[in-house]
């Protein structure tokens, strides 16, 4: 057994912050006595100041061999192993803990919390409501419970649940994030804004509600406050790189270029660019090097719309001196056919040539140092084969009237897209007789058929339209375009099509703020939500405007 003093010794380590000497003081004492009693509960301490969680797997793995009895060890490197993002073996640690203390409602839950990882919410929820069954006063687990019933997409439920965990813990800061961000999946942003002010009084320095705190300011269009609160999270999170891009889109959305381009680079480090990163052996250009007489792969990164709005740049690269390769998605080939300055243009997934450098077509204006004032909008800088208008205009046949194009809705994948998107049938309420509307929508959702087949003089072409070549040649029949925020408004816009694009109350960053103008467009008419959500009234002023329109 190992001596009173030895344990002091580790004990006194941990009390005076020498952590170093205290994990080498602690290893060596579990080399010489495995199975020291003593020894778990400052292998605990260690684990939870130092966060060195591959040792702790060394020390716990010593000490279960001679103690594989000890439930509180097993729930230990179940918490370590979850901590490496190693979940699965976390649940497993969790699952021994419980073979020998089936009623520990806290190992409970932190299994349950691996299932929530793994996004295995339907069976992390059946694990909470069996902890709570233990411990109905478990405050946490309420919390924990609220959060796999948001990921569920049961909003009121997640409520509800947080407001069981912070009655019985008021001073519970994550429930009020939590419950913060259920109302933000309800558009309740100054009931979600008043909970992570809460959590901030709670926790001054929780960078989350900070972060979280910018977000909902944004949407209630308090936007340097919104600045400040994501400055105030990245100050006490530097690797926060969420917190970084919504900075970012900020100051983008309020046209500060110069910055906004700049950090909009952390975009590659976020979750949610992780899959879509390219990685090159070639150095990235961002405007550094000369690019003259080089050869430059510019690739795809987002939507379809995004590419169609930033392949203006490669002009402003072509004329750097450098010798373009565009790759861009297989929907798109077609018409990119008809953009200057490319010397070479691939479709996504198709073998590249050799190229000096890189760069993704949305780093482009950081590339070429593009500021509000020069952001370069030409009419029009794409074109829609003569041959395929020459196809559509016989299609369309005589017009009956001013032709008007209609894109009504997006990728319902988008994570925006229940705020952009409007149901056909009250757009079609809204527009007035007399014009010939065309819909200019691929796929139409199945909660708009209806509205479609019951106007059968709503002209659709779905079947005949290929890719965006047939799409365009189509919008360039048009008399106007009205559309959402969608792929088929940049489109328009890139045509050099008369255009009105329909706006939620927060737009997306490139559309700014405040006005009915975009500068990249100069054809683009911009109508906004005056409220979140409201609808109505920008279609009441869109009939009123068509009424009035002197076609």
């Amino acid at each position: 057994m190992p001596t009173p003093s030895s344990l002091s010794e580790v004990n006194h380590l941990i009390d005076a912050k020498h952590y170093q000497e205290a994990s080498a003081a602690l290893e060596s004492l579990l080399l010489e006595h495995p199975a020291a009693s003593g020894a778990f509960d400052l292998m605990r301490q260690l684990v939870e100041r130092t966060g060195r969680y591959s040792q702790a797997v060394d020390w716990l793995s010593l000490f279960l061999e001679q103690n594989p009895q000890s439930s509180g060890a097993f729930r230990l490197l179940g918490f370590v192993m979850c901590k490496l993002g190693q979940f699965q073996a976390g649940i497993e640690c969790f699952e021994k803990s419980l073979a020998i203390h089936p009623m520990d409602a806290h190992c409970i839950c932190d299994r349950a919390s691996a299932l929530a990882e793994l996004g295995r919410n339907a069976e992390a929820l059946l694990g909470y409501e069996q902890a709570l069954a233990l411990a109905p006063d478990f405050a946490e687990a309420h919390g924990y419970r609220g959060n796999a019933l948001l990921a569920l997409g049961r909003q009121d439920a997640a409520i509800a649940s947080f407001d069981q965990a912070i009655a019985l813990d008021p001073r519970l800061a994550s429930a009020f994030v939590n419950r913060g961000n259920a109302f933000m999946q309800q558009d309740r942003y100054s009931a979600a804004l008043a909970d992570y002010d809460q959590a901030i009084t709670l926790q001054a320095r929780n960078a989350m509600a900070h972060a979280n705190r910018a977000v909902a300011l944004k949407h209630l269009h308090r936007h340097q406050e919104s600045q400040e609160s994501s400055v105030t999270a990245i100050s006490l999170s530097p690797g926060y790189f969420e917190a970084q891009f919504t900075l970012a889109l900020s100051q983008l959305l309020s046209g500060d270029f110069e910055h906004g381009f700049q950090s909009y680079q952390v975009r590659w480090k976020t979750a949610a660019f992780a899959p879509v990163r390219r990685q090159f052996t070639q150095p990235q250009w961002l405007g550094e090097a000369s690019i003259a007489g080089k050869r430059l792969l510019v690739h795809n990164e987002q939507g379809l719309g995004d590419s169609i709005q930033f392949c203006r740049f490669v002009a402003g690269a072509a004329q750097s001196g450098a010798e373009v390769i565009y790759e861009v998605q297989a929907p798109l080939l077609d018409l990119m056919q008809s953009l200057s300055g490319v010397h070479t243009l691939v479709r996504q997934g198709d073998s590249l040539p050799d190229f000096d450098y890189y760069c993704p077509v949305m780093s482009l204006p950081l590339a070429l140092g593009t500021r509000l004032a020069s952001l370069p909008a030409p009419i029009a800088y794409l074109h829609a084969s003569p041959a395929k208008r020459s196809q559509w205009q016989q299609r369309l046949g005589t017009a009956s009237g001013p032709r008007i194009g209609l894109a009504w809705s997006g990728n319902p994948k988008h994570q925006g897209d229940r705020h952009r998107s409007i149901a056909l049938a009250s757009l079609l309420q809204a527009l007035p007789a007399g014009p010939q509307y065309v819909s200019l929508q691929k796929e139409v959702r199945d909660s708009d058929t209806a509205a479609l087949l019951q106007r059968p003089d709503l002209l659709h072409f779905s079947d005949a339209m290929a890719d965006f070549s047939d799409t365009a040649a189509l919008c360039s029949a048009m008399d106007l375009v009205i559309a959402v925020d969608t792929s088929v408004a940049h489109l328009a816009g890139a045509l050099g099509i008369g255009t009105w694009l329909l706006l939620p109350h927060l737009p997306d960053w490139r559309w700014l703020l405040e006005r009915t103008d975009t500068p990249w467009y100069p054809q683009m008419r911009l109508w906004r939500q005056k409220s979140a959500g409201d609808w109505d009234a920008v279609l009441q002023d869109l009939h009123a405007a068509l009424r009035a329109h002197p076609w």
